[in-house]
């Protein structure tokens, strides 16, 4: 080997935002140690057993649901016949980076196992693409319009709570910040701005927001009018998170009354990229959206 002949990664490169990601990472880890023991021809219980795994830890694994202990990928990779040094190296330092806690973790005394993968995993799209039928979307709202919509939910939550919930709403806000940022594409039910949250002064202070926040460059927004989304036939959020690497397969997350659906079958993905694509062609164009917007301000 010489040094105009490097040995091949492992990974797509470059990996973006996605190694500032645990969750992220521990995906693609998994999914490259799947491809290697397919290689192989091993199945997870041969791989459980030559190495004297728990029962099925190697399925877990390849799921990223059980973050990979250095000296277990070494073994892996050690079973699969990688030996190229800097190939181990390179997987061995995104595994170490995988161990990292999540940001989000610090919120986990309010944030809801269903609503944790969408959380985890949305920093590190390349693009968000959502659909809101009755609010404005978390990632656009302001901390008053959050607390209000929080406060109008079911059960009763202690002033703590609600401020934990909105930070946790806001520490969402500011991935949209950082270099490599997701674009945002919002679309949104024309009822939305019609739909009073809080006072008057809340709602002018939340679309004057939404005109500032749709000048960015990474940020679009659409209305939709109700004739379009009652042809459409959504009937409930959906965040689409499409992923810039092949390694990491895009995923979508639909919420319900009490819980949600978050899934990266090709199949189920596909129906719902598809809606959101019939959604945005009937929706009024970005530069409507703001006239709109504007529009609605000004009447307030």
């Amino acid at each position: 080997m010489t040094a105009a002949d490097p040995s091949p990664s492992l990974f797509v490169r470059p990996l973006g935002a996605v190694e500032d990601n645990p969750t992220a990472l521990k995906l693609i880890l998994g999914g490259k140690l799947r491809e290697l023991r397919t290689s192989a021809g091993l199945d997870p219980a041969d791989v459980d057993g030559k190495l004297g795994f728990s029962r099925s830890k190697t399925s877990r694994i390849e799921l990223g649901r059980h973050g990979c202990k250095p000296s277990d990928a070494l073994a892996l990779l050690g079973l699969y016949g990688v030996q190229d040094e800097v190939r181990i190296a390179e997987f061995m330092r995104l595994v170490q980076q995988s161990r990292r806690s999540d940001w989000w973790r610090s919120f986990s005394d309010v944030l809801s196992d269903f609503f944790t993968p969408l959380v985890a995993l949305e920093g590190a799209a390349a693009t968000i693409r959502t659909y809101e039928p009755f609010y404005v979307p978390g990632l656009l709202q302001t901390p008053a319009y959050t607390r209000a919509v929080i406060q109008s939910g079911p059960g009763h939550l202690l002033a703590h709570e609600v401020q934990r919930r909105v930070e946790l709403r806001q520490e969402r806000q500011r991935q949209l910040d950082q270099p490599d940022a997701p674009r945002l594409w919002a679309v949104i039910d024309e009822s939305v701005l019609m739909r009073s949250v809080g006072d008057r002064q809340l709602m002018r202070d939340q679309l004057r927001h939404l005109v500032t926040m749709v000048r960015r460059s990474r940020v679009t927004l659409q209305i939709a009018p109700l004739d379009v989304t009652a042809a459409v036939g959504v009937g409930t959020g959906v965040s689409y998170l499409r992923f810039a690497l092949r390694d990491l397969k895009d995923a979508v997350y639909i919420e319900h009354l009490t819980d949600s659906t978050f899934t990266q079958k090709p199949g189920t993905v596909e129906q719902y990229r598809d809606m959101l694509d019939r959604l945005g062609a009937c929706a009024l164009t970005p530069k409507e959206s703001l006239k709109t917007l504007e529009e609605r301000l000004a009447a307030m």
